[in-house]
């Protein structure tokens, strides 16, 4: 499901932090992934925006424009510095963060 916020959680469920798009609409998550090392959490939102959050500080670190309309998905390369998003139109953008 979507959503405007994302969730670190125990395995008993309780909430150890949090990150969010801070937009009321338009700014749902539509996939998320955390770096290899843990460092970042990475989300892609309907906006079609690259939101990089820093798992240190919670804090939004970066925001990109990744595609122009209906990004779908991304993820991380599991051994180097690289990071994929991909819509709906066809297009797939690679990322070196």
């Amino acid at each position: 499901s979507r959503s405007p916020s994302v969730y670190i959680m125990t395995m008993q469920g309780q909430v150890v932090k949090s990150f969010s798009s801070g937009k009321r609409e338009g700014g749902d998550f539509v996939a998320c992934w955390v770096s290899p090392h843990g460092d970042w959490i990475y989300c892609l939102g309907e906006d079609c925006n690259l939101y990089c959050f820093s798992m240190q500080t919670s804090k939004l670190e970066h925001l990109l424009k990744a595609h122009e309309k209906g990004g779908i998905g991304l993820c991380h390369h599991p051994h180097r510095n690289m990071l994929a998003t991909f819509a709906d139109e066809g297009t797939m953008k690679m990322w070196k963060p």
